[in-house]
């Protein structure tokens, strides 16, 4: 009768080996004899002569193995001696003959090189956004509340002309504001603080260093701590003063160029008024969902999400009048009927005070999901067997 154990490894879609007390193959996959480059017949060989100048840490967790330890290493990058070059997620896993006596252990990788070149490119994306910041001359502030200290990135300080790049006090700030300004910018921040959780204000600030007259327009976000006490603020402020001098027909020729760019960036961008109901969305989110702009616009976002989803859809939507951003997978409804697993940005739109609508950006996470629900089946896969013949 076949071992079901090793009838499982070698009918295995993943690349796993199953090794005996003292490291000698019982069964590999065929996946791991492809992933491995390995041509001959290995059942019976040592480990370690098949693949020699093992790295200590591996022999130790064999060990561990064999003294029946888990041992999971979420990544590595490996360099086999045949030549093989991968990022791997590795797991040593006890296999038992009877309830006392370990028989070996099972040895599974995974390839995730594909996740690893999405990282790289995650983090080319964070450089590149840290430069548009600087050509944008975005300034970044993050002001702790229980400290009464602000630190700036550099485009704050140029946009504040101010030499002294130390951190500064939220009191030194107020200083650079018009006088006539200040206590409409306390109040707004005092309205935030007070659980109001957003901030935004336009005014006039003089620079430190040349004493000249500019327009800023600043926007944060208040955290809070559990006794509901705010502890940090964050945020970021521009010059507008450009913006205030432009005429008419500057700011529609300026807000055509920004409704091309919008059009033209991959990430989806959905806009909504207070009651859910679909004001704007660009290019990307027609193609991600299959509907034209005319079958969206005007309609409820809830229309396009299965029931389940939008129980989901409402309590976060709710957050969203509350003034609540957030980060979130959630899954929309292609045209076809198919599910479409998503990374939603969603953050309240607020006008003079009042709860207006949501912008959300979406990013399709169709792949990345897939990748990982396949992982996740694996695991409980092995995990129920090892149950059944530990």
């Amino acid at each position: 009768m076949v071992n079901p154990l090793i009838y499982f490894v070698e009918k295995s879609m993943f690349a796993i080996a199953m090794f005996d007390n003292s490291m000698r193959y019982i069964a590999a996959s065929k996946a791991w004899l492809q992933t491995y480059q390995i041509e001959s017949d290995i059942i019976g060989k040592l480990h370690y002569d098949v693949f020699p100048n093992h790295p200590d840490h591996w022999i130790a967790a064999h060990e561990a193995g064999l003294r029946g330890e888990t041992v999971i290493k979420n990544e590595e990058e490996v360099e086999y001696p045949m030549g093989v070059h991968q990022w791997v997620r590795w797991h040593v896993l006890p296999w038992y003959l009877d309830e006392h006596e370990i028989g070996g252990i099972l040895l599974t990788t995974e390839d995730i090189n594909e996740r690893k070149r999405r990282e790289k490119e995650l983090n080319t994306l964070v450089g590149r956004f840290e430069l548009i910041q600087q050509a944008a001359k975005i300034g970044m502030w993050d002001w702790n509340i229980t400290q009464q200290q602000i630190v700036l990135n550099a485009e704050y300080y140029e946009i504040l002309g101010r030499n002294n790049r130390e951190s500064i006090a939220y009191d030194d700030f107020l200083k650079l504001i018009h006088p006539e300004d200040v206590s409409r910018v306390t109040e707004a921040m005092k309205v935030a603080l007070n659980g109001g959780g957003k901030y935004s204000s336009e005014f006039r600030i003089y620079r430190e260093n040349d004493k000249k007259l500019r327009w800023v327009k600043d926007q944060g976000n208040i955290e809070f701590n559990d006794n509901e006490m705010p502890i940090r603020a964050y945020g970021a402020i521009i010059d507008v003063t450009e913006q205030k001098l432009l005429n008419n027909d500057q700011l529609r020729k300026a807000g055509e160029h920004f409704q091309n760019f919008i059009h033209a960036t991959l990430e989806g961008i959905w806009v909504v008024d207070r009651n859910g109901v679909t004001t704007f969305i660009n290019s990307a989110v027609t193609k991600m969902i299959g509907y034209s702009e005319e079958e969206l616009i005007g309609k409820s976002m809830f229309t396009f999400s299965d029931p389940e989803w939008n129980k989901i859809s409402f309590k976060k939507f709710s957050d969203r009048a509350n003034g609540k951003s957030e980060r979130y997978k959630f899954q929309l409804r292609h045209k076809n009927g198919s599910g479409i697993w998503c990374l939603i940005s969603a953050n309240p739109i607020f006008e003079e005070g009042e709860f207006i609508g949501t912008v959300t950006v979406i990013t399709d996470f169709s792949e990345y999901m897939k990748a990982e629900l396949a992982k996740d089946e694996r695991i409980q896969e092995l995990e129920k067997l090892l149950a059944q013949y530990g």
